[in-house]
């Protein structure tokens, strides 16, 4: 049977399938600002006929990962929509473990920082940076775990982070702080200093308030 002679119900919620599997962020975006009525139509035909599918895609590709990163491994929970990632490093160790939604990717994941163990580097700015990336970006979660560990890595390399986001990578851009405070010293990202330009209308350091 070929798309044309699919009855039009279906071809729909195969194309809203395929938009939320390619743009589950603007798919999302456009959820959240939906009237009450069709939210709750498209939540329920997420989590009734499509979430399921696309979490099992999402964790089997997870899971049948043949590269290996080094410092970070990566578990999957199936039965309970859980990914564990460890990275441990020298004789630090974080624990992280995102929760897929019941209407996922509808719904935005749920990153709980687990155990810490040593290392100056904080699990939580980085762990929120995971949540931004996962609910704004388009990518997967594979995508956003690579990045937090690439922020580790730089962290335990002794990468100064940026005093806007207090992440050294830069979650668009993948940069790293640049930009020198020539009275405090401290770094920043391009775009989080314009954005702080832009929203205080003042061309001053985000911490030490002197003339950038």
């Amino acid at each position: 049977m070929t798309y044309r002679q699919l009855p039009l119900e279906r071809y729909v919620c195969h194309l809203y399938s395929e938009v939320l599997r390619k743009l589950p962020a603007v798919v999302r975006k456009w959820w959240n600002t939906s009237q009450s009525r069709q939210k709750n139509f498209v939540d329920n035909l997420t989590t009734n006929y499509v979430s399921s599918l696309i979490c099992s895609e999402e964790l089997k590709a997870i899971a049948n990962r043949k590269e290996k990163h080094e410092n970070m491994q990566v578990t999957v929970h199936a039965s309970t929509r859980e990914v564990l990632a460890v990275y441990a490093i020298d004789e630090a160790r974080m624990e992280l473990v995102i929760t897929l939604a019941p209407n996922y990717p509808l719904g935005a994941v749920k990153v709980e920082c687990g155990k810490q163990i040593g290392g100056r580097a904080s699990s939580r700015n980085v762990g929120m940076q995971l949540t931004i990336f996962l609910t704004h970006q388009n990518g997967t979660i594979y995508d956003g775990l690579t990045m937090w560990k690439n922020n580790l890595d730089k962290k335990f390399e002794g990468v100064e982070e940026c005093y806007v986001c207090y992440t050294v990578i830069h979650q668009d851009t993948c940069q790293l702080p640049k930009l020198t405070c020539k009275t405090c010293k401290k770094k920043f990202h391009g775009p989080c200093l314009y954005k702080w330009f832009t929203t205080s209308s003042k061309s001053t350091c985000p911490i030490c308030r002197n003339v950038f």
